[in-house]
């Protein structure tokens, strides 16, 4: 039940302005926490959105002075690397954002049964980008904590967001 919750949050409605977990693309970010303030941007580290989920631990905004609100980060509690839960929250996430209509341009598989995950703890988990209509990309991805700790990364930027990065290079 609380995945299915967080299907629903982390899967923007319709209009072009909405951002996952209840926030929007475009607003002020203070509201949400303490500001820190970067060389070209703003953040707030928060355990609290608008639309929480159970398994999130913390969500990180990013906002710029021109665009406001242009990114957000969400992670989970820590997994076992080889945990069942682990797996099927990863693959439920990413089949509902296929569902949404995210279209996939990235797919990497897993190396965590790999020699260099179990004998050098050198391991990478699942990593799928995809891209909707309007142009906001999606990061999601296992991320490993040494051989047997986990989370999940997910992190949605706008167009906006992307329209940044390509001018900085």
């Amino acid at each position: 039940m609380k995945l299915l919750s967080l299907l629903l949050l982390i899967t923007p409605m319709t209009v072009s302005a909405s951002a996952p977990f209840g926030v929007t693309w475009g607003e002020d970010i203070t509201k949400y926490g303490e500001v820190t303030k970067r060389l070209s941007y703003s953040e707030v580290k928060t355990d609290n959105l608008p639309k929480n989920n159970s398994i999130a631990k913390l969500y990180k905004l990013v906002q710029t002075p021109e665009k406001g609100l242009v990114k957000v980060v969400m992670t989970t509690h820590y997994y076992s690397a080889h945990g069942v839960s682990f797996k099927s929250d990863y693959n439920d996430i990413k089949n509902s954002l296929i569902g949404s209509g995210y279209q996939t341009l990235v797919f990497s598989s897993a190396e965590l049964s790999s020699y260099q995950c179990v004998l050098q703890g050198q391991c990478k988990g699942k990593r799928w980008v995809g891209v909707d209509s309007s142009g906001d990309i999606v990061n999601l991805e296992q991320k490993m904590l040494g051989r047997e700790n986990a989370f999940i990364h997910l992190e949605f930027a706008s167009k906006d967001y992307i329209d940044i990065e390509n001018q900085q290079f």
